[in-house]
């Protein structure tokens, strides 16, 4: 993503008209290596129509990843530009690295109706519950310490030392998935349960008589 003068993300998409029903907020927080991307992937898979804010992050991407594909990559001196603009709804320091959420992309889809899945940690989410009211928040949990062991060992995008420090912060993160709204588990080899229960919480949100909507 370019940053010159002064930073920018995606500029406002103007084939997302205002729609008068307006699209709802999800947050969805996990440990790192509990499978957020995967579940995520399934449900679009499914049909499910949403979508997920591409968030902004100082980390190096990893192969495979490009610009905005899941992230967009800026350094240091381009994200304290967006922070000193209020372009992110919020930002934190996660792993040696900050990620934050465009507001503005938020905003659009939501105004068009459209449902949009903020994909962030523990810190940001509680950022966003002060920030928003209306947003619904989603905790997914892996089926077991070792099962995270296991998938953050298997995926070999880490140091030994990085692992550890993420299974250490994974311990911390699930503490505080009381303040959700909802706690799904992601089974290793039972994806589809995990799955399906996050489609039924996110179609019975639309079925509540007074639907929980996020006012930005």
């Amino acid at each position: 993503m370019q940053l010159e003068t002064q930073p920018t993300l995606p500029q406002k998409d103007n084939t997302l008209q205002q729609s008068p029903k307006q699209g709802l907020l999800f947050v969805l927080s996990a440990p790192s290596g509990t499978g957020k991307d995967t579940v995520i992937a399934a449900l679009k898979e499914q049909g499910m129509d949403f979508h997920v804010v591409a968030s902004v992050t100082t980390r190096a991407p990893r192969p495979g990843e490009t610009d905005g594909h899941p992230y967009y990559f800026v350094n240091q001196e381009q994200f304290d530009e967006l922070v000193a603009h209020d372009e992110l709804l919020e930002h934190a320091r996660v792993h040696d690295h900050w990620y934050g959420q465009p507001r503005q992309q938020i905003r659009d889809h939501l105004q068009a109706g459209h449902d949009v899945m903020l994909k962030i940690d523990v810190q940001g989410a509680a950022t966003v519950r002060q920030k928003l009211s209306g947003a619904i928040f989603i905790f997914l949990i892996p089926g077991s310490v070792e099962e995270l062991v296991e998938r953050l060992t298997a995926r070999q995008t880490e140091t030994e030392q990085e692992r550890q420090r993420r299974l250490l912060d994974a311990q911390n993160e699930l503490a505080q998935q009381r303040h959700y709204d909802y706690v799904v588990e992601n089974r290793q080899g039972q994806l589809e349960d995990a799955v399906e229960r996050l489609r039924a919480i996110m179609l019975a949100e639309h079925c509540r008589t007074q639907p929980h909507y996020a006012h930005m």
